[in-house]
C-alpha cells in the first residue's frame, strides 16, 4: 500500500523525537479520511464532466427529436404559431441586428436559462450527517453543493456573453476574417460578472470562467492565418502583462490567507490566479519567441534576429526565474510551469534558431554544460548559506 506524505512526515518527526509513537498513531488516524483528496476530486470531476455531457446531450436530443418524421407536422404547427405570435418582435430584431439576430436570441435564451441554474446551485444542502464527518471544508462542499447545476449555470451564462459579443461583428461579415480591431465589451462584462459571483458565493468555478473571459478580453480579436490564433494569443504583449497582473494578485491573495474556513477557498482562489497567470504569460512568451513583439496585421512584418533573440532570452529567463522562485519557496506550481516551458523553449530554440547556425552536437553540449553548471552553482550557494 502506498505510504502517504503525511505518514512519511509523521515517521520523520517520531524518529527525531518531536512526537511520540502514540501521537503519531493519533494524528494518522485523525487525518485518515482527510487525506482522501484524490477520491473527492474523482467525485467532483464526475459531476463536472457529467454536467457538460448532460447539457450537450439535452440539446442534441431536442434537435434530433424534432427531426423525426412523425414530428414534422407538429414542428410545423409549433413554428407557425410561434412565428405568428412573435413575428413583430422577430422583424424588429432582424431590423436591428440583421443576420446576427440569431446570436441575440441565443444569448437571451442562455441568460434566461442560466439564472435559475445559478440560483439553485448556490443553495447549499444542509446535511447534518456530512457536518459530523471528519472531513475538510472543501471535501464537505463536494458532498453538499450541487456541482452539476453550478457547471451548467456557468456554461449557459458564458454562452450568453459569447453570443452577445458576436453581435459586435457587422452583419454579413465573416467572423474569422474580420480584420478591424473590435473591443470585446461583452467579454469584459462576462469577466466582471463571473468574478463578482466568485467572490459573492466563494466558488472557484465562477472564478475560472471569469479568468477565461479575462483572457478572451485581452485577445481583442483573432488574427486569422497565424498559428497563434489557434491557441488564443493574438495580442501577446497585452496578454503577458495580464498574466503578470494575475500572478501578482495570486501572490497578494496568498499573503492574506490565515486558518479560517473561508481562507481554504481563498487559497484555491490564489492557486487559480497563479496557474492561469503563469499559463497566459508563458504562452505569450512562447508566441513572442516565434513572431516577435508585434505581428504587424496591417502589413507584412518580419521580426529581426535581434528582436527574436531578445524574446528567447526573456523566455528562458522567465522559465529559470519561475523555477528558482518555486524551488526557493517550495511552490511546486511555479517550479513545474518553469520546468515545462524551459523544456519547450529549449526544443524550440534548437529547432528554430540553432539548428542551422551551430552543429547540433556542439549546441547540445553547450546547453547541457550551462544547465549542469547552474545546478552546481546553486548547490554551492545553498551549502555556503548553511
Amino acid at each position: 500500500m502506498r505510504i502517504s506524505k503525511l505518514n512519511k512526515l509523521l515517521n520523520l518527526w517520531e524518529m527525531n523525537n518531536l512526537i511520540s509513537s502514540e501521537q503519531n498513531k493519533s494524528i494518522s488516524e485523525f487525518m485518515k479520511e482527510r487525506q482522501k483528496e484524490q477520491f473527492f476530486r474523482f467525485i467532483k470531476w464526475f459531476f463536472i464532466i457529467g454536467a457538460f455531457w448532460l447539457l450537450f446531450g439535452f440539446i442534441a436530443t431536442v434537435i434530433q427529436f424534432f427531426d423525426l418524421s412523425f414530428m414534422e407536422s407538429i414542428k410545423d404547427f409549433i413554428v407557425k404559431v410561434f412565428t405568428a405570435i412573435t413575428q413583430p418582435f422577430i422583424d424588429f430584431i432582424t431590423f436591428v441586428f440583421g443576420d446576427n439576430c440569431g446570436y441575440f436570441l441565443g444569448g437571451v435564451a442562455c441568460f434566461a436559462l442560466s439564472a435559475p441554474a445559478i440560483y439553485f446551485s448556490t443553495k447549499t444542502k444542509n446535511n447534518p450527517i456530512v457536518e459530523k464527518l471528519n472531513l475538510s471544508e472543501s471535501q464537505k462542499n463536494i458532498l453538499k453543493n450541487n456541482t452539476t447545476l453550478e457547471v451548467i449555470g456557468c456554461i449557459l451564462l458564458g454562452a450568453g456573453f459569447l453570443f452577445f459579443n458576436k453581435l459586435l461583428i457587422p452583419s454579413g461579415v465573416n467572423y474569422y476574417n474580420y480584420a478591424n480591431k473590435i473591443f470585446p465589451i461583452w467579454h469584459v462584462f462576462g469577466a466582471g460578472t463571473f468574478i463578482y459571483l466568485a467572490y459573492k458565493f466563494l466558488k472557484v468555478s465562477y472564478l475560472l470562467f471569469g479568468l477565461y473571459f479575462v483572457s478572451l478580453s485581452v485577445g481583442m480579436f483573432s488574427g486569422y492565418g497565424y498559428a497563434c490564433y489557434w491557441i488564443g494569443a493574438s495580442r501577446p504583449i497585452v496578454q503577458l502583462l495580464t498574466g503578470i497582473i494575475l500572478i501578482l494578485i495570486g501572490y497578494i491573495a496568498e499573503t492574506k490567507i490565515t486558518d479560517t474556513s473561508n481562507d481554504t477557498v481563498k487559497e484555491k482562489f490564489a492557486q487559480t490566479y497563479n496557474w492561469t497567470g503563469l499559463l497566459i504569460s508563458f504562452i505569450a512568451l512562447w508566441i513572442i519567441s516565434f513572431w516577435g513583439f508585434d505581428f504587424g496585421y496591417e502589413s507584412h512584418y518580419s521580426p529581426s534576429n535581434t528582436e527574436l533573440w531578445v524574446a528567447n532570452i526573456m523566455f528562458i529567463a522567465s522559465c529559470i526565474g519561475s523555477m528558482y522562485y518555486g524551488a526557493k519557496n517550495e511552490h511546486k506550481l511555479f517550479f513545474n510551469y518553469g520546468l515545462t516551458f524551459l523544456i519547450i523553449e529549449s526544443y524550440t530554440l534548437f529547432c528554430s534558431r540553432l539548428w542551422d547556425k551551430l552543429p547540433f552536437a556542439a549546441a547540445s553540449l553547450l546547453f547541457g554544460i550551462l544547465l549542469i553548471g547552474t545546478g552546481k552553482l546553486l548547490i554551492k550557494i545553498y551549502l555556503k548559506k548553511k
